[in-house]
């Protein structure tokens, strides 16, 4: 019993032993308990870019902004109007020439080769001034305002129309001539021997300016016949002889103002300056002749975004129908959206209208100039009307060598 007891003591002692030895040995490494990074702080983001003001250089001609010229205030107020909309917008207006040497076409032609940095941002100009200018100098507008006649978005926009038509005098002529016996019977029809009168008569005949290539043309039969009815129709009287040295739109209209003629081919600037004091006067469409469209036309040169976005916005708040009918009247001339002839109760402006929707959009300026050089020639009998259209047509390629882009165009 003893001798076990001391064998249990002895195998406790040694076990005792080893394990406090392993207790002294045994270094306790705590579990390492899992911590999530520490959160960065956020980067400071970089400041947005404020707006940048812009200085919108405009080019307008005299014709329209000229001091105590008729709708330059209707005009002055519809830019400043635009400006509080768009208050980062500063419109410079610089008052150009309207057409001719040392007009607005010869300004941007010589300006784009030797300092474009001149240029404008944004330019108005006659329309049949504009159709001598390169394609690819005008930005296109990037929406393109609805309800416009179709002649005022056939390649350039225009802001603002101009057409010719005949008055007569009621106390004369009871009711308009249909045909050239009647105008003669009525004592002939004045009418100004302009390339412009040339080009509604070469039209309402199928004449065409540009071939399915869109390259430039004349259709000499079709302009000979044109030429013929003016030499037959001056001969039999149905166009009074004065029209032959009458060069000035506004003489001729002169002579329906005081009496001298019963009736006479106007345009309509010319007509609504003086329409209230016409108390014997009816209006007509032109015999044999197609409306074209005269007037100014929009044309946004800056290809920096937001300078051409800014002359943009400029062009579409002048063409609002509201606007564009008020600054327009204001200049006796005529809006060229739809809209603002809506609610239109005035005869004469709703007969502008019809003619508007059909007319054709102004040819180019020198190209009148040939058509009306042809036509004096067989007025003054230098060429037969044959001769006179081939001339003309032979001399297109001359004429136009570089000036003219090919762009498809109604005419």
């Amino acid at each position: 019993m003893a001798t076990k007891l001391l064998n249990s003591l002895h195998w406790l002692l040694i076990f005792t032993l080893l394990t406090a030895g392993c207790l002294h040995q045994y270094t306790f490494t705590p579990i390492p308990t899992a911590t999530c990074p520490p959160t960065p702080l956020p980067s400071p983001s970089p400041e947005a870019t404020p707006p940048q003001e812009i200085s919108l250089v405009v080019w307008l001609p005299d014709e329209l902004f000229l001091k105590g010229k008729p709708g330059r205030k209707a005009l002055e107020e519809e830019i400043e109007a635009f400006e509080r909309n768009h208050p980062l917008v500063e419109v410079k207006v610089y008052i150009k020439k309207a057409r001719g040497e040392g007009g607005i076409l010869a300004l941007l032609l010589s300006a784009r080769e030797v300092a474009p940095s001149v240029l404008p941002d944004l330019v108005v100009l006659d329309a049949a001034e504009a159709a001598c200018v390169d394609g690819d100098f005008f930005q296109p507008l990037g929406e393109i305002p609805e309800s416009l006649f179709p002649f005022a978005s056939s390649g350039f926009i225009y802001l603002a129309a101009d057409l010719d038509h005949m008055v007569y005098n009621t106390g004369v002529v009871t009711s308009p001539p249909l045909s050239w016996e009647e105008i003669k019977r009525g004592g002939g029809l004045l009418l100004p021997p302009s390339g412009g009168m040339v080009a509604a008569q070469y039209f309402t005949m199928g004449g065409r300016f540009r071939n399915e290539r869109s390259e430039l043309i004349l259709e000499e039969e079709i302009l000979a016949k044109v030429l013929k009815l003016w030499k037959e129709n001056m001969e039999k009287g149905a166009i009074p002889t004065p029209s032959r040295k009458l060069e000035d739109p506004e003489e001729m209209w002169k002579k329906y103002l005081y009496g001298k003629v019963a009736m006479v081919g106007v345009r309509a600037s010319l007509f609504l300056a003086s329409r209230e004091r016409l108390h014997q006067t009816a209006f007509a469409p032109l015999p044999s002749a197609a409306p074209v469209a005269w007037g100014w036309v929009a044309g946004v040169i800056s290809r920096e975004h937001e300078r051409k976005k800014a002359a943009e916005a400029l062009v579409k708040w002048l063409l609002l129908p509201e606007r564009n009918q008020r600054w327009t009247l204001a200049a006796n001339l005529l809006p060229v959206h739809r809209e603002a002839y809506a609610q239109e109760e005035d005869a004469y402006l709703l007969f502008l209208s019809r003619l508007l929707e059909s007319a054709y959009p102004a040819p180019p300026s020198t190209l009148l100039k040939l058509l009306e050089e042809a036509l004096r020639n067989v007025l003054e009998g230098k060429a037969t009307p044959e001769e006179a259209a081939h001339k003309a047509a032979k001399a297109i390629p001359q004429l136009y060598p570089d000036a003219l882009e090919k762009r498809t165009k109604r005419w």
